[in-house]
């Protein structure tokens, strides 16, 4: 009886936590229900044929997001090229703007050509980060926006 007992205690102590169910909910739809959304800064994303839902958002409520991925909706009022950083301005025209997308010189050329998107209603799905105390997101990819109207 006491090899028992002690087996029992040494397998507690050995072993804490296996009974212990970590929490892995995802909610996971097929590619073409949903925007796909793999966050670059993560190595998790979804797997083959399936996609995270991101909630959707218009440009107004950016500023209280920061931090997350979500879809943003908005009208391109005004574009800034230079040779390193496109600016994409959302709402109003530069320093007006609620929210910028920011496209960098190495990636410029996937995106083609950027004034197709002014004067347009867009969805763009990304990260919401700041640069100089206003909401952004960097855009890598063309898949990233699209016009909706």
């Amino acid at each position: 009886m006491k090899n028992l007992f002690l087996v029992f205690v040494l397998s507690i102590l050995l072993f804490p936590g296996c009974d212990k169910k970590e929490n892995t909910d995802v909610i996971k739809v097929k590619h073409s229900e949903v925007n796909t959304f793999t966050d670059p800064d993560t190595s998790a994303g979804p797997t083959s044929g399936e996609s995270i839902i991101l909630k959707t958002i218009s440009s107004k409520e950016v500023k209280q997001h920061v931090g997350d991925s979500l879809n943003i909706d908005g009208f391109i009022a005004d574009i800034y090229l230079s040779d390193k950083v496109a600016y994409l301005n959302f709402e109003n025209k530069f320093p007006k703007n609620l929210f910028t997308c920011a496209i960098f010189a190495g990636r410029m050329e996937e995106f083609g050509d950027l004034s197709k998107f002014k004067g347009k209603n867009v969805r763009v799905t990304g990260k919401i980060t700041t640069y100089k105390n206003k909401p952004q997101v960097i855009l890598n990819s063309k898949d990233q926006i699209k016009i909706i109207n």
